[in-house]
């Protein structure tokens, strides 16, 4: 439960104790109400799996609402979030959708946050991420190893963007070599440029975005995999080094763990803080829900959308708290890691 949360539920309790308590999570109703879903960039990422959710997420609320997507790009997913964090409607009619660093930028003091990660609703993931190292096919780098002796020219988004802040720590905490070009306004517009010949790679590109977008990338073996940016490697690559491999020390071991741990809520969704608890409770049931739902996981499939371990709400609400009990000192190494630090 997040902090504005927590301070809702004991105003609804003081309501309670004077007979004028809000409606119980299981009245909720949404009947004939429109939930717009704000997805943090450009067409062709984050708002590929708030498209498949808006198709089937109304039969799982009470009073069937409809959806529609709306497609909110910067700085990575970062405006995103603070549209959720301080103008989104607290009513259950506005879901959010961003990256995982939104999970740790707060904490490393990223410039343009204006939000706090657990105040958010977090209704839940569709996925735990894997992101990819890759270099095109015809660059001379083809392993990860090459790139601790030359440089990878890599292209990256705003300073939350995993395809900046990953190599960043990269560089920093393990001493590869990304030249890192920011700026780009979406992962589609990075592979572009990758195909254009005007970067050599990526230093992060979810696997789940690729087999969607680019899916040549890796049935034609049009680029090199060279590195999994994940705690644990996906089955596609059972031979390809996760990043945690890299690790030579018990530092960097904890550094890795601290910044690379936002992978695991590599799809969430969440709702405005101060949203009421008994919404937020209706929208994580709805959620569950939904990602047993053989409708949707059979239209999944038949998309390539990777849902790779899904996580609940609650189990993203407890992963932020942990990453904030991690020692200050950590904390303030993992931020200039990142190169997120204000």
């Amino acid at each position: 439960m997040s902090r504005v949360g927590g301070r809702m539920s004991a105003l609804c309790g003081l309501l309670a104790i004077c007979g004028l308590a809000t409606a119980p999570a299981q009245a909720q109703n949404f009947k004939g109400q429109m939930v717009t879903i704000f997805a943090g960039g450009d067409v062709g990422g984050y708002d590929i799996y708030g498209r498949l959710l808006a198709q089937f997420f109304g039969k799982h609320l009470p009073g069937a609402p409809s959806f529609v997507v709306k497609n909110m790009p910067g700085a990575g997913t970062l405006r995103a979030a603070n549209y959720m964090y301080e103008v989104a409607p607290k009513d259950g009619t506005a879901l959010g959708t961003v990256g995982g660093g939104t999970a740790t930028a707060h904490m490393f003091g990223s410039q343009g946050v204006r939000f706090d990660p657990r105040d958010y609703v977090w209704v839940g993931s569709m996925n735990s991420e894997v992101g990819l190292v890759v270099s095109w096919h015809s660059q001379p780098i083809k392993s990860i190893q090459q790139v601790y002796e030359q440089e990878l020219i890599v292209g990256g988004g705003g300073p939350t963007s995993g395809n900046v802040v990953f190599p960043n720590v990269m560089n920093r905490v393990l001493g590869t070599k990304f030249k890192i070009i920011p700026g780009y306004k979406s992962t589609g517009d990075i592979a572009l440029a990758i195909e254009r010949g005007e970067l050599q790679g990526t230093a992060s590109y979810h696997y789940s975005s690729i087999i969607t977008r680019n899916p040549a990338w890796i049935d034609d073996k049009l680029v090199n995999v060279l590195l999994q940016l994940s705690l644990r490697r996906h089955e596609k690559f059972p031979n390809v080094p996760a990043v945690p491999d890299l690790a030579k020390t018990d530092e960097q071991k904890q550094l890795i763990d601290l910044v690379f741990a936002r992978q695991e809520m590599g799809r969430p969704f969440m709702l405005a803080p101060g949203t009421p608890d008994a919404i937020g409770s209706v929208y994580r049931t709805a959620f569950d829900a939904l990602m047993k739902d053989p409708e949707m996981l059979a239209l999944a499939a038949k998309q390539k959308l990777d849902l790779n371990n899904p996580m609940t709400g609650k189990d993203i609400h407890v992963l932020i708290e942990r990453l904030y009990k991690v020692p200050k000192d950590v904390i303030a190494k993992a931020a200039e890691a990142t190169g997120e630090a204000g």
